[in-house]
């Protein structure tokens, strides 16, 4: 019988950002990392160090200023807090962060003419699948998927605008097409 191992959201988040996508599965990760920790004393498969801080970030993020980031295509999620809270594992993903904020936005404003003001990407009320809508159920609206991009920019306006906390931490998938390949970012914005 093989051993079962319990990991943390965030630990799992962390083993996620060194899968390859429909190749990897949790023990070929685990087993490419060791094999590199053996071969080269270095227990991260690019050979950098990537060790968390105790707010669960990356000590070696590279840290990108919110209002001009490089490109973020081929990035994947690994943490969002919003507003103090850590977004569920569920939730960690572009389109969980874009919602988190509009979710936020419908929260904090007084009237639809200043969520509306808020909220850059479309959105309709009720439930609508087609075109490339979700369904966000809990506020009771269709939201437009976006692309990292595009996810960021709304929700750093909606971050900037309420003047709450966002913070996220994402990592370039090992792509040519990526900005920076296999490199671990964080883009903040402060609470004003």
């Amino acid at each position: 019988m093989s051993p079962s191992v319990d990991l943390t959201p965030q630990t799992f988040a962390r083993l996620q950002t060194h899968a390859v996508p429909l190749v990897d599965n949790i023990e070929s990760v685990i087993n490419r990392m060791i094999d590199s920790y053996e071969a080269t004393g270095s227990p991260a498969p690019n050979g950098s160090s990537r060790g968390s801080n105790a707010g669960g970030g990356h000590e070696q993020a590279r840290k990108f200023a919110p209002t001009t980031p490089p490109d973020l295509t081929h990035t994947k999620i690994v943490a969002v807090d919003l507003c103090g809270r850590r977004l569920d594992h569920s939730q960690t993903n572009w389109f969980g962060l874009l919602a988190a904020a509009i979710r936020e936005a419908k929260e904090r404003t007084k009237s639809a003419g200043e969520f509306k003001h808020l909220v850059s990407v479309n959105f309709v009320d009720g439930k609508k699948t087609d075109k490339g809508y979700r369904f966000v159920s809990d506020i009771g609206l269709s939201v437009q998927q976006q692309d990292a991009n595009a996810s960021w920019r709304a929700a750093c306006h909606i971050a900037q605008q309420l003047r709450i906390p966002l913070h996220v931490t994402f990592a370039w998938l090992q792509n040519e097409g990526a900005a920076f390949p296999g490199v671990v970012g964080q883009i903040s914005v402060a609470a004003g």
